[in-house]
């Protein structure tokens, strides 16, 4: 007698009911891991000088002086970099919570409050529990969200959340609700609003209603090219946005003039911008969805203006995985890979039976790019500055006086917070003689510039200054004689 084997049953498989329990874990516990890694990270004195731009446009606007910053004394409002319209919904809960805390914890849960919408998306494209579970997992894991997530306090990250949210809307037809997280979107900053135009062109490609096509091209379109060349600006009495010297210096010195040298001299700018470091810059970007989000070309054309906007820079920072200026490709990349994971399954037979075998790519391919590029979190346990210095550190701080002048490096300024904090030392030759204190960490690799540590050294043979304090790689500077108003 022959005895029938039981039929193998995979032991990974999880209800509906299971998985959705579990995205909602693991986005709870994301928020709460990242917000507390940020605070560490900020009393470690790990936070850089970006933090305090944003966090001084938002307090000043608490106090009354709508995004006024003083960081690197021109421009004179957060305005003249970008419309971050997206912050003035910050002013009012900042205003209840007066702390940087609170605008770590904001951006931890707007990049969690993600995951439920890609869940969503996954389930919609015809994705198993599991694998829409996986998606999830490949979001909230994904390299560029957890180092943006770290670093200061990002506007890209509210962009990311409604960017998914709103393509949720469109794949469900929620007209209303898609407008809404559309013009979420388009407020962040200027290179979201060219993301959400893309809402359009996708549309169009996937035979979507009309005003799917029409609206996101015009309110898109329209509020980059009026911030760009209007508002920005007009903010800066009348030169173009200042970043654009720096991140597209080869190809001019406006927005207009760098799309005209990209439209007129295509060779020129080739060889301008291009390096192997790029190419593989790209591939960081694909790694963690194991290539499959290329079989959802149409979804990719989302990545296509801020990609392009990257790749064109010579700022090496635009084209690195670890910085924030590649987050708002997470979205796009995520939604490429839900798409192009559904067609595989369609395609293979093997991997509708054995589904394992992309999990397990995923996860390698994970791995790997969290090997890459280090893991943020583990990086700051691994690397923060010793007790010895973090005390120092706390010391200056404790003996700057409140309502003072002061200018700070990079990673003393975030404790500074003050209605008149300038980064040192690049705003230094026009506002020193203002100045009451500056706070000056001699390891921070701007003095890695000749010119700086000249700069440095006229500040310690000046009579006008004292030092008060010099330890442990920290230098404070008090004025002498009394500061100028």
């Amino acid at each position: 007698m022959i005895t029938k084997l039981p039929t193998w049953q995979p032991r990974w498989e999880l209800s509906e009911r299971t998985c959705r329990r579990l995205v909602v874990i693991f986005a709870v516990a994301y928020a709460a891991l990242f917000s507390l890694a940020s605070a560490l990270k900020f009393w470690w004195f790990g936070q850089g000088h970006d933090l305090v731009l944003h966090e001084q446009a938002i307090w000043n606007t608490v106090h009354g002086r709508v995004f006024e910053i003083t960081g690197f004394v021109r421009p004179s409002r957060l305005f003249g970099y970008d419309p971050y319209l997206i912050e003035l919904l910050v002013v009012p809960i900042y205003a209840l919570l007066p702390s940087v805390h609170t605008l770590f914890v904001l951006q931890s849960l707007a990049l969690a409050l993600a995951a439920p919408a890609v869940w969503l998306i996954a389930r919609h494209e015809g994705l198993s529990p599991q694998l829409a579970l996986l998606a999830v997992i490949l979001y909230l894991a994904y390299p560029t969200v957890q180092y943006t997530n770290m670093d200061a306090f990002r506007e890209r990250s509210f962009g990311l959340c409604f960017f998914l949210w709103a393509m949720w809307s469109l794949r469900q037809d929620r007209w209303r609700t898609f407008v809404l997280f559309l013009v979420l979107l388009i407020i962040c900053r200027l290179e979201a609003a060219l993301l959400a135009s893309c809402f359009g062109v996708y549309a169009l490609l996937t035979g979507g209603r009309r005003r799917y096509v029409v609206v996101p091209l015009m309110l898109g379109l329209g509020y980059f090219f009026i911030g760009n060349f209007v508002f920005v600006p007009l903010m800066n009495q009348g030169q173009p946005v200042s970043y654009v010297y720096e991140y597209f210096k080869p190809l001019g010195n406006s927005m207009g003039e760098v799309l005209w040298t990209v439209v007129s001299r295509p060779a020129y700018t080739f060889n301008a911008v291009f390096n192997w470091s790029k190419v593989i810059y790209v591939l960081l970007l694909l790694l963690p969805t194991a290539g499959i989000a290329l079989l959802a070309p149409r979804e990719l054309v989302f990545t296509l203006p801020v990609l392009g906007l990257n790749l064109l820079a010579t700022k090496p920072e635009l084209t690195n995985v670890r910085y924030w200026y590649s987050a708002l490709l997470v979205g796009p990349l995520v939604v490429a890979f839900i798409v192009g994971l559904f067609r595989l399954q369609r395609w293979s037979a093997r991997l509708r039976q054995q589904p394992w075998l992309v999990v397990a790519s995923v996860f390698a391919c994970l791995a790997a790019a969290h090997v890459i590029t280090p893991n943020p979190v583990a990086s700051l346990l691994r690397n923060h500055e010793p007790p010895a210095r973090v005390a120092t550190a706390n010391r200056i701080v404790a003996l700057i006086e409140p309502d003072t002048r002061v200018a700070a490096t990079t990673r003393l300024a975030p404790h500074l917070l003050r209605r008149y904090l300038y980064y040192y030392p690049l705003a230094d030759q026009e506002v020193l003689p203002q100045l009451d204190y500056v706070a000056v960490d001699t390891t921070a690799s701007s003095f890695k510039d000749p010119v700086r540590m000249a700069e440095l050294e006229a500040l310690r043979q000046s009579p006008e200054w004292e030092i008060i304090l010099d330890q442990q790689g920290f230098q404070l500077f008090k004025r002498q004689t009394v500061s100028r108003r």
